[in-house]
């Protein structure tokens, strides 16, 4: 009878170096490329959080203009942050005003930010007045509508 032969052992070792390095390699890409994901979204966090604390302003004057059925708030806003403040939304006693004009206030500066609401408010309570910017912050004080 004839002796088979199989691979040797020396192309077996090889060839297991070369799949198990092959596939180490694999791993290791792939977690690089998750690694990298994870670290651009903590940086984009962060800075999302750094330009929040960096991000300052209050209402100085709330200018209210009670006409038939509806009432124009027009809230004057001084930034005295370090980055442009951007309005994403004015509320009146907890209700959100119409027909924003979205405005950029850059630092040091002051704003106009104007709503409607689509009744007429009362001119012998104060009015609670929230401005709320894109990035999440607010300013609410109360203000007299007369």
């Amino acid at each position: 009878m004839r002796a088979r032969k199989g691979v040797s052992e020396i192309i077996a070792v090889i060839l297991m170096i070369l799949i198990v390095t092959t596939i180490g390699f694999g791993v290791f890409l792939y977690s690089l490329g998750y690694f990298s994901n994870i670290t651009s979204a903590y940086v984009e966090s962060s800075k999302l959080d750094s330009d929040a604390v960096r991000e300052n302003f209050v209402i100085t004057d709330v200018l209210f203009t009670v006409s038939s059925g509806s009432t124009n708030v027009r809230v004057a806003v001084y930034n005295y942050g370090q980055t442009n403040l951007r309005v994403a939304a004015l509320y009146l006693n907890g209700t959100a005003l119409g027909n924003l004009v979205e405005e950029s206030i850059p630092p040091y500066a002051f704003g106009y930010v104007t709503g409607v609401l689509d009744r007429e408010v009362s001119t012998s309570s104060p009015q609670l007045v929230r401005v709320v910017s894109k990035l999440g912050n607010y300013y609410e004080n109360y203000y007299l509508a007369g």
